[in-house]
């Protein structure tokens, strides 16, 4: 069974009630808070609870509750037993017996009451004759709705048949099932005024036309109400021909309320903060730079470490890809914003243009840090295809040991005047990279100077 309403608390917590007396008692109860968000199955909208249409219409009916001015109704009790054990087969049954209007003198209400009564026995369908026993049944609480109001009565054998040639003779009926005075002994009298005790005979019309005329029609809505109760909703399933089950309600998943205000702020902050998410997931296959590179072994054999280059290529063939694919992901981080915030429309077409617009303005800065990677890297691979060509050419020549090196800083010497100047140049470039403004300083921080430097440039 599906819910009707849903409650989104402050907390996050969702509560669910299938019908609106479910939901009338939570109200009532006081825990439903006014900053809590009402979702309605019947409307498909989410609402605060303080201007909730319902929410509202439950706390007057409440405060009209309380104050005594709750709409009185009409209860039909299951039986009215009387003072000496009939039963009131007409509870429950509209037997349109008004009470005689006030102000009419005790004669003018017995000649009323006898009229009434006269009108009544004109429309009594007699079921003697055509249908034997069901007379008898309705009275003695056979099944029916006799039954079903009044306590069971003791059995009692079944008339004999009568003889052939006779006329069939009335039944009987159990004396704790008197039947009052024939209406024929009544009219007789019409100046007799109703005695007290009379008056309660209004309600006991066992036997009169209405009650039997509408008895099976009332046992057939009580027996449909009583499924209704036992089965629910399921029972009001209907087929289709696909043989897929459809229900009176379908569970639609109600959408959930907006995650973000439509403001500007709101919404260029959480497109801005999901382009950095998908950049640092382009960037995340970095990987530290060789801790051998511009080492004196290095410089002196650069074939010996191959992985060297192979990172500063990945370095520049992932920079030049994330920069190519900077609008295409703010464009999608602003959309998701606007997904957050349920901008629908032409709004959301005018919102996305000026977005766009205003993440152009710090293309310059970002440009620079673009720039400044590729000079980098650039320059790495350059260098080491350099050394690479003139491998042999250079000497390693370790700070420590039993000869002292001729450059223990990088600790790799040139073996002729042309071979040190080039191996000099090779180093001036790098390093000219390496330590200019916003550069990385150090080998080891080149892969986190990549990630700040971009993050700097797009938050400013």
């Amino acid at each position: 069974m599906s819910a009707r309403f849903r409650i989104r608390t402050t907390q996050g917590q969702e509560l669910s009630f299938a019908s609106r007396d479910m939901f009338a008692e939570f109200v009532r109860s006081g825990d439903l808070s006014p900053q809590d968000v009402v979702y309605d199955a019947e409307t498909r909208e989410w609402s605060s609870a303080l201007t909730h249409p319902v929410v509202l219409q439950i706390e007057l009916e409440a405060e009209e509750e309380a104050a005594g001015e709750t709409p009185e109704t009409s209860v039909t009790s299951d039986a009215d037993e009387g003072d000496e054990g009939e039963v009131d087969a007409g509870a429950g049954i509209d037997l349109d017996l008004a009470p005689a209007p006030a102000g009419l003198t005790p004669d003018q209400e017995a000649a009323a009451f006898v009229a009434k009564m006269a009108a009544e026995r004109a429309s009594e369908i007699d079921f003697d004759g055509d249908v034997p026993g069901l007379k008898m049944k309705m009275e003695t609480g056979a099944p029916g709705l006799v039954e079903d109001l009044a306590p069971p009565s003791p059995p009692s054998a079944p008339p004999a048949a009568p003889p052939a040639g006779r006329p069939r003779e009335r039944p009987e009926p159990p004396r704790q099932h008197t039947r009052a005075p024939r209406r024929q002994d009544r009219a007789a009298a019409p100046d007799v005024p109703a005695k007290p005790k009379k008056q309660k005979k209004k309600k006991k019309k066992a036997g009169t036309g209405a009650a039997r005329r509408y008895a099976p029609f009332a046992l057939l809505g009580a027996a449909a109400v009583a499924a209704l109760v036992f089965l629910g909703p399921d029972l009001l399933t209907l087929v289709r021909g696909d043989g897929s089950a459809t229900g009176p309600e379908t569970e639609v998943e109600p959408p959930p309320p907006p995650l973000i205000p439509d403001t500007e702020e709101a919404l260029a902050a959480r497109a801005r903060e999901r382009f950095l998410t998908s950049t640092q997931a382009a960037l995340r296959g970095l990987e530290p730079i060789p801790q051998a590179w511009l080492r004196g072994s290095y410089l002196a054999e650069p074939s010996d470490y191959p992985e060297v280059r192979q990172a500063w290529d990945h370095y520049l063939n992932t920079i030049r890809q994330v920069r190519a694919g900077d609008g295409q992901r703010y464009r999608e981080a602003y959309l998701r914003a606007l997904d957050d915030a349920q901008v629908e429309g032409d709004a959301r077409t005018v919102r996305l243009n000026n977005a766009i617009a205003a993440f152009g303005t710090s293309a310059a800065a970002r440009g620079a840090h673009y720039d400044r990677v590729e000079r980098l890297a650039t320059a790495a691979i350059r260098g080491h295809d350099t050394l690479v060509g003139a491998e042999g050419t250079i000497a390693y020549q370790p700070a420590t040991g039993p000869a002292l090196s001729a450059d223990p800083v990088i600790e790799a010497v040139g073996r002729s005047a042309q071979a040190q100047a080039l191996l000099n140049q090779v180093l001036d470039v790098i390093l000219a990279e390496l330590h200019a403004e916003r550069g990385p300083g150090q080998t080891g921080n080149v892969r986190e100077w990549v990630w700040s430097g971009l993050l700097a440039a797009v938050t400013g």
